[in-house]
Formats: structure tokens, sequence, C-alpha cells
């Protein structure tokens, strides 16, 4: 009966061959309740192509929140070699989304909708010429968002300093993320507004807090011989011999030592580095 829905015998065939598989993976009685919710997909395909078209052309029509109701249907047309998954298309679609989602934050026709919207439209003008990733687009986006959210409830558009000196005071690791964004509103508004130099001994003080508040976390934690260890190491690194948190991840097993006394050593780079007991 829902083949009948289709115009064309080429996805008539493929939904009732879909049924047919799909009765092998959930059984016949079940299948037999469900399949037509799975009509509106097919016929929504053959309308917009005529066939199944690529995996990317489905996941930007339909978005990765949609496409994800319809897994047996997918599943189906993965296994009959119909698509193929393309990880980094539905990354770029997840991305775009997220950024969409940030532009929309502000009011629209504002001010502040319209810097952010220009700025948005440098970023691409640099994703097009190869300098930059939607994922940059997206962390550059959001720290200019709520700069402008704060400019906004101070009633100062465009941002001025004592805008940006009142955001970093509440979000000062944001320095870095933000400066991108004040060379822009200097460069296209005129604003008066400098990024301040950074104060390094306060940035390693609450860096340094920071990562006792995560070693203590994992100190309420069973100790494991799985990655929970892993994550001590990874914290520990950091905050005793200041590498990159990444190092506890990326070392070998054969570089890392535990001793007697629950101490361990690791070996990165040859150079070794000692980590108290948990």
């Amino acid at each position: 009966m829902d083949c009948a829905s289709f115009s064309s015998s080429e996805m008539a065939q493929h939904f009732a061959a879909f049924g047919q598989w799909l009765g092998h993976q959930v059984g016949v009685n079940k299948a037999a309740s469900t399949i037509h919710r799975y009509l509106t997909f097919f016929v929504d395909i053959e309308q917009q192509w005529k066939s199944i078209p690529e995996y990317k052309v489905l996941l930007t029509y339909f978005g990765p929140l949609r496409l994800r109701r319809f897994l047996l249907p997918m599943r189906w047309m993965e296994e009959q070699k119909l698509v193929a998954p393309d990880s980094d298309a539905k990354k770029e679609e997840s991305e775009t989304r997220r950024i969409a989602a940030i532009l929309e934050k502000l009011p629209k026709r504002s001010q502040e909708s319209t810097i952010l919207g220009r700025y948005h439209k440098k970023l691409l003008a640099r994703l097009n010429a190869g300098e930059t990733t939607l994922s940059s687009i997206r962390l550059a986006l959001t720290p200019a968002l709520s700069l402008l959210q704060a400019a906004e409830k101070m009633k100062c558009s465009p941002p001025n300093q004592k805008v940006l000196d009142v955001y970093l005071k509440h979000k000062p690791g944001q320095r870095a993320a933000i400066s991108g964004f004040v060379a822009f509103l200097r460069e296209k508004y005129q604003a008066d507004i400098t990024l301040p130099k950074a104060d390094i001994g306060k940035a390693h003080r609450q860096r340094k807090k920071q990562l006792e508040a995560e070693m203590l976390e994992i100190m309420k934690e069973p100790g494991s011989e799985d990655g929970t260890d892993r994550q001590w190491l990874s914290v520990s690194l950091a905050y005793f011999h200041e590498l990159p948190k990444s190092v506890g991840k990326k070392v070998e097993n054969s570089d890392i030592v535990k001793h007697d006394d629950g101490s361990w050593t690791v070996t990165w780079r040859k150079q070794q580095f000692w980590i108290p007991k948990r």
C-alpha cells in the first residue's frame, strides 16, 4: 500500500527492499507495524532528487538531528552501498548549524547583530581563502557574541574599552580568543578599544588554581589501572611540570612506570618527570 505513494518504480523498489530488510532486522511483526513511519523519508527523497543522492546531500537537506531519526533507513542504504557515510561532511554541517545558532542570539536588525554579521562575513572570506576552518569561525564568534551582549547591557555599541575591560575581568581566559574581534572593531568601526597587555602572572595563577581543582576531583575517585590514572597523569604533568595536558594521553604505556610507593615516573621526549601518588 505504501509503495503506491511513489511515482517512480525505482523508489518503490527501494522502499520494498528496505521493508524486507527491516523484517530481518526487527522481525516481521514489528516491521509491519513500523514500516509506515519511514514512508515520508523516502517520499521526501523522491520529490527532491528522484533517486537516493549521496550522503552529504542528505545531510545538508535533512540536517544531523532529523537524519538521526531515520537511523534504520540510513543503515540500510549504507549496507546496500547506496550512500557512503562522510564524517567530514557531518562535522561541517554540525559546525554550520552551531554558527547559525550563535548569529541568531542577538536581536534582529540591532546594531550588535549587524556587527556580528559583518564579522562573520569577514571570517567566511578567510574560510574561502583556505585560511581558517568552520570550527575556528565558531570559536571566534562565541566571544564576539559575549562581548556584544555585554555592550548591549552597558548601552555602548560598538563596544569600547570600558566594555572590553569589564568583559575580560569576568572572562580573562578569553583574551586570546577575542583579539581578532577587537582588531575588527578598530578597523571597521574605528572603535576606541585596545586589547590590554596580558597579566602572565595572573594567568599562570589561574591555570594553577584550575588544575588544583581538577586534581582534587580526581582524588575523590577510586584509583584504577584504566583511563582514570591517565587522567591523573595528564593533570599532574600539567600542574607539577607545566606540560600540556595532552601529554598524559599521548605518552606510551612503556614510558610510564608506577613505583611501589604509588608514585609515577613518566618519560617524555627523553626527559623523565616524577608524579606523586594520587
